[in-house]
């Protein structure tokens, strides 16, 4: 069982990756936007992160680049999802800003619960 943060502005993208997660048996916290996700990602110390690219008050790269320049969160994976076509400016502008990966959206169950294995530990 992982604890999983996940991060979007959607409500319905929201429930159902949590649902997706949950049934699999994993802890999953929320958050609706990268100012909630910051503080969400310390306190909660999850072994994944997956965060939605573009969100109100604080974006997806923002918002990781804050998580990774936190010694407290600094290690903790976070994948970044877009429902837009990822272009190679697009990852190369997730990568510098720490993120581990993307991910396309609608979320992939398969794909999700691959990457929740490969860092739950």
């Amino acid at each position: 069982m992982a604890k999983i943060l996940l991060v979007d502005d959607s409500p319905l993208l929201l429930k159902i990756g949590k649902s997706l997660l949950e049934k699999s048996g994993h802890r999953v916290f929320t958050a609706n936007n990268g100012l909630e996700a910051v503080p969400a990602a310390k306190k909660e110390s999850p072994q994944i992160i997956f965060m939605d690219a573009e969100m109100p008050d604080m974006d997806g790269a923002a918002a990781c680049r804050a998580i990774k320049s936190d010694a407290a969160t600094k290690k903790i994976p976070v994948y970044i999802c877009t429902g837009h076509d990822l272009t190679p400016d697009q990852t190369k502008v997730f990568h510098s800003a720490g993120a581990e990966g993307c991910l396309q959206k609608p979320f992939k169950a398969e794909e999700m619960l691959a990457l929740v294995s490969k860092h739950a530990k």
